[in-house]
Parts: C-alpha cells; structure tokens; sequence
C-alpha cells in the first residue's frame, strides 16, 4: 500500500510541476505566454507574445527554445483573423496587406485564408521572411501598427489597429524566455 500511495504522492506532484510550467505576463496591451509542452523531441519551452483576440483579430508572435533564433531567424509577426460562421473575414485570401507604423514605414504581403472542418471563416498574414526583423525594429519603436487590407480599385482599408504599447517589453519577456537575446540589430 505504501508504494501506490508513493507513486500517487509522485504523480500528482508531477502534474503540480506541469501546471506551474505555464506562465502569464501583461505588459500595456500586449500578453507574454510561457509553456512547457512535450513534442516527439521532448519537452520543449514555447514562448508568446500577443495582442487582440477575444473576438477581435490578433497579432501573435512564437519562438521555441528549439528554433534556431537570432541571428539567423527572429519571431514573425503573424495577423489572424476568424469570422462567425456565414460571414467573411475582413482579408480575404490572395488580398494584398499592408502594416504601416505611424503612418511612416510599410510593410506588403499577401493574405492567406480559407474555411475550416467547422464552417468558421479565417485569414492571416505574416510579412515576408526578408522583412521579419525590420518589421520588429518598427513594431518596437512605434505608437501603432495598422493592418490594411489592399484593393486595386479603391482606397486601401483600415481591418485591425494594433497599440505597440508594451511590444518592446513583452518580446523582451517573450526572448529572455526561451534563451535568446533581446537585441534586433540594425
């Protein structure tokens, strides 16, 4: 009886250990997520930083402590973007986009979208791998970031305002993280 009350006693603190393996940080309008996840590789440490969500599109960035990471690749910026079923998204796939900063500096990609097995209407957008690491330069430096949707026929669209009010700090978190510099050099 005591060896089965033993192996319990470990068991449960071993799923104690798990459920403090994830961690949850705010900086202004951004949210920092750490979690310890098991991959055919083993454990892995995933770190994320995002803003929106809660039924407004997101702005996401991952890295693992298995990436290569800097400098020879940096988190992407990925936007999302889901609709209730019946209804579209705002990006629709093939449209161009467009993240402007401060109404100063641009970045252009092509959406990507579709429909999932239930029904629901999606759309994202990353920039290009070339522009990954001056587009964090701008997000850390900038008031806002606008997602714009692009049409060849009319004034480009306003889809998602996105505040950098505590990017810089929240990829700080998110890079110290998961062991990797904070620094995005020039």
């Amino acid at each position: 009886m005591k060896i089965s009350r033993l192996a319990l006693a470990a068991l449960f603190s071993g799923l104690a250990g798990l459920a403090a393996a994830e961690e949850y940080w705010e900086y202004g309008d951004w949210r920092v997520s750490i979690s310890n996840e098991y991959t055919d590789d083993g454990y892995r440490r995933y770190c994320r930083a995002g803003t929106g969500g809660d039924g407004l599109p997101s702005i996401w960035l991952e890295i693992s402590d298995g990436d290569a990471g800097p400098p020879h690749g940096y988190p992407t910026p990925v936007y999302f973007e889901s609709a209730p079923r019946g209804y579209r998204t705002a990006l629709l796939p093939a449209q161009g986009v467009s993240f402007v900063f401060d109404q100063q500096g641009s970045f252009f990609t092509v959406a990507d979208g579709g429909i999932d097995d239930e029904g629901i209407a999606w759309a994202n957008a990353e920039p290009r791998w070339q522009d990954v690491k001056n587009m964090l330069l701008w997000m850390k430096v900038s008031q806002h970031m606008e997602v714009r949707g692009l049409d060849a026929y009319q004034p480009s669209r306003q889809v998602f305002l996105v505040s950098l009010s505590g990017f810089t700090a929240s990829y700080g978190k998110m890079m110290d993280s998961c062991g990797f510099t904070i620094e995005i050099p020039r």
